[in-house]
């Protein structure tokens, strides 16, 4: 597979005819080794080209190809950022290598986030536009539309087959079966979704958000999904990003949202779990493990004992207490393999740290009264900065 910088410039100048390159240099995509990737200069710009190392790494191109290609020019114009464009593409031996517009910016750890930080406001700037996308977008690319009910049958799904490797601890499954039975919490217009949004795909220029990266999840879904990963940050981090986000949107539960977007960040356990077991990577289940382990004491401390399994929550206010309750996972990157990273399903879970304490949601009174919850009623049933980013 062609690697050197000079090998993919002459790559680069198969796939863009009349491409004039007059210097290149290396570049680290993301800082995994999935990639062969170049920057080159024209005389007009920067663009990118990247070559996928293994199958796993260009399944995920592919789908980030789709996902760009349904961005229309109109939509694009609608985001406060900006964001890849695919110029060429050609042969690389058995696989591709696609030449991009290359998008310049730094990096920020999303434990370096702060509440009061000027970077709060562009964050949920950014996510609200993307939410405000057409959905027509995603249908008309044929890209990924799942409804409520979907997404609350791919995270059942989830658990059972976590359930079903006999290493999810009782009160854990509990806990999630709890979230997954409170049908109001699912309640929800499903959105177009980046998917993928994290930390990592923000390029960050003087406190602003220049572009975001990592497309391949583009579809319409559970807006929760774009909010989740600022749980690895501290909580007033992500009620301050919440906060901002509603008032920027057409209404919505800020509980249930909230709620969804801890059980998502949560449930990322369940996935890297299952990723261990599906690959054979004793490693990995024994890190999974660790974390459900430590997700255990948690919840035991939080109910006093050292049951099995706490009461079963009365109602949705409930099902939301309980989510607010445990701390978020907070994120420690560590290196994801190309086979976790192929598959639709999963998403890897970063995390090897000890839960840290939680405080009280802050968001818009009449969103949060959404859930507020009323005597009487059934269960279940009630209503990361590092200079020298750039496009990947």
């Amino acid at each position: 597979m062609p690697s050197t910088p000079l090998t993919l410039a002459a790559l680069a100048t198969s796939a863009v005819p009349g491409l004039d390159v007059v210097a290149v240099r290396e570049h680290s995509y993301g800082g995994e080794g999935s990639y062969a990737t170049a920057v080159l200069t024209t005389p007009d710009d920067e663009v990118i080209i990247r070559v996928p190392r293994d199958p796993a790494a260009e399944v995920r191109q592919s789908a980030e190809m789709l996902g760009l290609s349904a961005l229309t020019e109109g939509a694009r114009s609608a985001l406060p950022f900006d964001v890849p464009e695919t110029l060429g593409i050609t042969r690389a031996g058995d696989t591709r290598a696609v030449v991009s517009t290359f998008l310049p910016g730094g990096l920020i750890s999303v434990e370096d986030l702060e509440a009061d930080a000027l970077l709060v406001q562009p964050i949920a700037e950014a996510v609200g536009a993307i939410h405000h996308l057409p959905t027509s977008l995603v249908h008309q690319a044929g890209l990924p539309m799942r409804s409520a009910d979907d997404v609350r049958d791919d995270a059942t799904r989830i658990v059972e087959r976590a359930a079903g490797t006999g290493l999810l601890p009782g009160v854990v499954q509990a806990r999630w079966s709890d979230a997954l039975a409170a049908a109001r919490l699912w309640d929800f217009a499903p959105t177009v979704i980046h998917g993928s949004l994290d930390a990592g795909q923000l390029l960050i220029a003087d406190d602003r958000i220049v572009g975001v990266l990592g497309w391949d999840r583009f579809g319409v879904g559970d807006p929760a999904v774009d909010l989740a990963w600022l749980l690895a940050a501290d909580a007033d981090v992500f009620d301050a990003v919440l906060a901002r986000y509603l008032r920027g949107s057409a209404g919505g539960a800020a509980a249930a949202l909230r709620a969804r977007a801890r059980f998502t960040h949560e449930l990322e356990v369940a996935r890297w779990l299952l990723h261990g077991v599906e690959t054979h990577d004793d490693a990995v289940i024994a890190d999974a493990v660790a974390m459900l382990d430590r997700l255990v004491d948690r919840l035991n401390r939080l109910d006093g004992s050292e049951a099995e399994r706490p009461p079963a929550p009365a109602s949705v206010t409930e099902v939301v207490r309980m989510l607010d309750e445990t701390p978020p996972l907070p994120d420690d990157p560590r290196s994801e393999t190309a086979e976790y990273d192929a598959l639709d399903e999963e998403r890897v879970f970063t995390s090897d740290a000890d839960f840290a304490d939680d405080g009280p949601l802050v968001t818009d009174p009449d969103a949060a009264d959404v859930l507020s919850g009323e005597p009487g009623s059934e269960p279940g049933g009630e209503p990361g900065s590092e200079p020298g980013g750039g496009a990947r």
